[in-house]
């Protein structure tokens, strides 16, 4: 899937995080919320839950680098429910740069190397749930 590089600095990039790592995914929340107020009604629930539901995502991620094809159909299905929620395919490439500013910003000693193997990352997760969104919508149509 990835290269072994990509992986070891997404590893490396976990684990070089800055502070408690739930800070990170709440000061994502807060950047998300001050680059776009109109998807802030998108989050019904406590944006602490979320958040914590994020970083549990982000480390599962982490972890399964070496069988992330097991997680296709899993990862299709949060495009699913978050279309659901109203989730649109541009907001996806908002929310990749805004997880990635703030990863720059929690990760010590962040390199161009960080910021193309996390983007790698992002990406594949990001086509992966625009890819479960489409095809749900295209069996309700």
């Amino acid at each position: 899937m990835f290269e072994e590089q990509v992986k070891q600095t997404v590893r490396s990039g976990l684990a070089r995080l800055r502070g408690s790592p739930g800070n990170v995914t709440r000061d994502f929340y807060d950047h998300l919320f001050k680059a776009a107020p109109s998807v802030r009604p998108l989050f019904r629930d406590d944006v602490d839950v979320q958040a914590d539901k994020l970083l549990d995502m982000l480390v599962v991620l982490v972890q399964s680098l070496d069988h992330l094809q097991e997680l296709v159909t899993e990862i299709e299905s949060l495009g699913v429910r978050h279309a659901a929620y109203g989730v649109k395919e541009e907001h996806y490439i908002l929310v990749a740069r805004v997880l990635m500013a703030t990863l720059r910003d929690h990760i010590s000693n962040w390199s161009d190397q960080d910021e193309n193997a996390w983007g790698m990352l992002l990406d594949y997760v990001a086509d992966l749930m625009i890819t479960g969104a489409r095809e749900a919508n295209g069996a309700a149509a």
